[in-house]
Order: structure tokens, then sequence, then C-alpha cells
């Protein structure tokens, strides 16, 4: 079997360089330009390349323009490449912005673009973002500092916790979010659910009540 191409030269500790070297504007510009529409292509493997290039170029540090476009990926079709883009998206929100003026500059404007995407995610976005923690278990820390910038996120993970069309899986982590980051603006949601849920009685809801259960209790902890 061949081995994993998303895997090569993408590890996460290698996301980001931080202590980049100087570099070239003007000479970084192209590189950068063609790596996104990398990122943006149809084909798997080029995407999967984009983003390589886009790391080791140290761009997501230094272009607002760099992590808009990785916000709309987001509901990368790839779960492995998705992974990867909601995993440095953490990592970008995680580092610090000390350092030289204009270093720390660049940062704080790409920090911006980003929370101020993540403000406006939305119920199809928030479910991408719950498939990556069935698929990773580890990136729990990067979906959660995501969502905690999202503050309508908490309508949106009741949305899909009442959804029972929605894998029983994506309804139990929508309600794991709900109150590890304390939405507690979806307890009527969740309170209405619950009690239709009691009055039925069926089998396939016993898999998620408890879980409700104890994130209503969870909310309503001081």
């Amino acid at each position: 079997m061949d081995a994993d191409p998303i895997k090569v030269d993408i590890e996460q500790p290698d996301m980001i360089d931080l202590n980049p070297s100087n570099s070239n504007i003007a000479e970084e510009i192209p590189l950068i330009w063609e790596a996104l529409e990398s990122l943006t292509s149809p084909e798997l493997m080029n995407r999967i390349s984009g983003l390589g290039r886009i790391i080791k170029l140290d761009a997501v540090r230094k272009h607002p323009l760099v992590v808009y476009v990785l916000m709309t990926r987001i509901t990368e079709p790839d779960i492995e490449l998705r992974t990867r883009i909601v995993q440095l998206l953490g990592i970008i929100l995680e580092l610090d912005t000390r350092g030289s003026k204009k270093a720390a500059s660049s940062l704080e404007e790409v920090k911006k673009t980003l929370t101020i995407s993540l403000a406006g995610m939305r119920t199809r976005q928030i479910f991408a973002l719950l498939q990556v923690i069935e698929f990773d278990k580890s990136a729990e820390e990067a979906v959660s500092s995501l969502l905690s910038y999202c503050s309508f996120a908490g309508g949106h993970l009741a949305q899909i916790l009442s959804n029972r069309t929605a894998p029983l899986s994506i309804r139990r982590q929508a309600a794991h979010f709900i109150g590890r980051i304390g939405y507690l603006d979806a307890l009527p949601a969740l309170e209405r659910l619950v009690s239709r849920l009691e009055s039925r009685r069926e089998e396939e809801d016993a898999g998620i009540l408890l879980g409700l259960q104890e994130t209503i209790k969870l909310l309503y902890t001081p």
C-alpha cells in the first residue's frame, strides 16, 4: 500500500516554524498565490500539495488572505485534508503575537481575519467540524477552540442535535461541545428535545438522551 500522501511533510508539530527566516515578500507572493490556487483545485492531490506549500512558506502567519481561504476549506470533502486544515487553524489561534513589531502586526491581522470568519460559521461548517472529531479524536482541542469564537454555534449545534437524520455519533458530539463550551442559549432547545425523547421512549433515542441530560446539568452548574 502506498504511503499516505497527506502525512508527507505536514505532520502537526511542523505545521508552523516558530522562528521563520526573513524572506523577500515580492518573491513569495506568486508562490503563495499558486499554492492557494492548488488548495481550491478539484483534484485532491493538488489541494494536498497546496496546503503543504502554504505551510512551508509559513504563509498562514503572515497573510490574512491565506487564513481566509483556509476557512473556506473547513468543508473540504476529503476528511484527512480537512482535519489538517482544522488543526492548522487551531494552532494559529494559539500563537503568541509577541516578537518583532512587523511579525506581531501581521499575526494580529491574521488572527483578526480568522476570528471574524469563525464568528460567521453556520450549521454546515459546524457539522464539518464535528465530522473531524469523529475522524480524529486528537483534533478535539482545535475544534473546541474554533467553535469558541462563534457565539451562534450553540444554536447550530442544537439544530444538529435535534436532527434525527444526522448520525447518532455526530449528535452526541454536538451535545458534548454545547456543554464543554457552555452555550447557554442552547438550553431551551435541549430541554424541549429531552421532553420529546422522554415522552416517546423509543430505543433509538436512548443513545443520546443520557448525554443530553448530562449536558443540561453541566450548563446549569455555576
